[in-house]
């Protein structure tokens, strides 16, 4: 089963899987046009709304795309496209988020995500990448659903987007009631102004 169906399926079945906002930078102060990639059942395009932004939602997934557009109305534009092939000219936006959607993609395929990404912010413009970490608690666990995932530390983010300057790269760990830990790299590129 292709991996749109499997998302497809799974945004059926769990049609608000993730609640409340995302906790996000906001290296630009709520001004500008932000694109969301990846943008599920919306809860980053809710803080990026939230924080001031004009904002655009893509994801592949039809199905989520289509919940997206009936939960926010007119607030935000919707696109159902494919990350590595962003159909928005050079430039269109100011800051870009992938919150837990570039640990879907493959290492022959980051290289071409992070181009499209740059391609698609104007100078000067953010991007913000949250992903799993080989130390989370799921990490090795998902096997049997089919979703792809790949858990990747900071640097092995960061080796995928040249073209930025990285504003940092880190490690966050936070414990959860259960005595697990939950880890995730997030990253703040820059592309350079021109």
């Amino acid at each position: 089963m292709e991996q749109r169906d499997l998302w497809d399926g799974f945004y059926r079945a769990n049609g608000r899987a993730w609640r409340g906002n995302s906790r996000i930078p906001d290296p630009l102060e709520g001004r500008g046009d932000a694109l969301d990639l990846g943008c599920g059942n919306g809860k980053t395009v809710s803080t990026l709304l939230d924080l001031g932004y004009s904002v655009t939602g893509v994801d592949f997934s039809e199905t989520a795309v289509d919940m997206c557009r009936e939960n926010f109305g007119d607030s935000a534009a919707f696109v159902a496209c494919d990350i590595l092939d962003l159909p928005f000219p050079d430039g269109s936006f100011d800051y870009v988020t992938a919150v837990h959607v570039l640990e879907h993609i493959g290492d022959p395929d980051m290289g071409r995500a992070a181009s499209e990404i740059l391609r698609v912010l104007r100078p000067g413009g953010y991007a913000f990448v949250r992903s799993f970490t080989p130390s989370d608690m799921r990490s090795g666990t998902r096997s049997g659903e089919g979703i792809r995932y790949v858990h990747r530390n900071p640097d092995g983010i960061v080796r995928f987007f040249t073209g930025f300057s990285t504003e940092y790269a880190r490690r966050v760990d936070e414990p959860t009631r259960f005595g697990t830990i939950r880890s995730r790299a997030e990253c703040l590129f820059r592309k350079p102004s021109e």
